[in-house]
């Protein structure tokens, strides 16, 4: 029924709907639905949405990501994807993120990669993080990588440092409550 629906984003929301109510066997139509949609971000839309149950969806999702023009949207699919992306999946997911233009969003995404990144990537996140030339989104990702890179609490600490406005304050307490550890 799904596919009956020619507006791509109607069809995206319907199938976004259904994804999580669906049995095994309709969820694969469902992907094949979603693969009919040729706007990137109703299809990435789907992709996400299916991502828990169909794994097999993620390298899509990633590349339907890449291909959404808008500032904004490819970092929420990004975000939404991290808990679920395979340790093969994440050079291609910092490859992504760094091909975010604003500092924000790619900050945001770091962030939400932090938690999963194999430890052989946490070096190319820190060097993400580094590449950000704003304080405040720059320290949200080392504040979020020093769980992982201790040795990142100094320059945490002095990214916090730079910040301001009221959030550096939090920040820099909570990070000077970790070199008291």
């Amino acid at each position: 029924a799904a596919r009956e629906i020619q507006d791509a984003v109607s069809r995206s929301r319907a199938l976004v709907a259904l994804a999580l109510h669906l049995p095994e066997t309709l969820l694969l139509e469902a992907l094949e639905a979603a693969r009919e949609i040729q706007d990137a971000r109703s299809r990435s839309e789907v992709l996400v949405a299916l991502a828990p149950y169909l794994p097999e969806t993620l390298p899509e999702a990633l590349e339907a990501a890449r291909e959404i023009q808008d500032a904004r949207y490819p970092s929420e699919v990004l975000i939404s994807l991290a808990p679920y992306l395979p340790e093969t999946l994440f050079p291609e997911a910092l490859e992504a993120t760094r091909e975010i233009q604003k500092k924000r969003y790619r900050s945001e995404v770091l962030v939400a990669l932090a938690p999963h990144l194999p430890e052989t990537l946490l070096p190319e996140a820190l060097e993400a993080a580094r590449e950000i030339q704003d304080a405040k989104p720059r320290s949200d990702v080392l504040v979020a990588l020093v769980s992982y890179l201790p040795e990142t609490l100094p320059e945490a600490l002095e990214a916090a440092q730079e910040i301001q406005d009221v959030r550096s304050e939090e920040h820099t307490s909570e990070l000077q409550s970790l070199t008291n550890l």
